[in-house]
């Protein structure tokens, strides 16, 4: 049942019954457009967005990302989100689709697509929403990107994520150290 929609999704609070027969209610939350997410690689390694988030009170370094407007192809998206939250120019054919992630598979039905962008760190101005960025990216070489992981610096799922999807992929995860 839709308990809330506004224009960014709806939160459903759903009767289930598990596999095993058992009953219960669970949240799930619908976005109302594809989510992507773009991994900027450049000589300097990976460009991460310092991001004021709410919930956490703080500010939590991310990959750029955002949904689509509506009829918005996947590529444009990644695009539009990569220039808006970074400065950086990247035409959406160079994007390069890395796959799906789900960020919260207990509670987010919807998934995130992920694109890797090579990129110049000279990018342009940015246009960061007033709520969320804080200043310019951060450019994080592999050693400094896996001391961040390990240490504690990162921990949004949707960023984690999309860095499991890089150092998989082997081609983009060769930034030095």
């Amino acid at each position: 049942m839709r308990v809330f929609h506004n224009r960014y999704g709806s939160l459903y609070n759903d009767e289930v019954v598990s596999p095993s027969g058992a009953e219960g209610r669970y949240l799930r939350w619908r976005w109302s457009q594809a989510g992507v997410v773009v991994v900027p690689t450049g000589p300097r390694g990976w460009a991460l967005v310092p991001t004021f988030r709410y919930p956490l009170g703080r500010i939590s370094l991310e990959f750029p990302r955002g949904g689509c407007e509506p009829g918005e192809a996947l590529h444009d998206a990644a695009a539009r989100e990569l220039k808006e939250e970074t400065g950086f120019d990247c035409r959406p054919s160079l994007l390069r689709p890395l796959g799906i992630l789900h960020a919260e598979t207990g509670l987010i039905e919807s998934g995130v697509h992920v694109f890797t962008a090579e990129v110049t760190d000279g990018g342009g101005v940015a246009r960061p929403e007033a709520m969320e960025s804080v200043t310019d990216p951060v450019w994080l070489s592999r050693d400094q990107a896996l001391a961040s992981l390990c240490g504690g610096r990162i921990t949004c799922g949707v960023t984690l994520a999309a860095f499991a999807l890089v150092l998989a992929d082997g081609a983009t995860a060769s930034p030095q150290g």
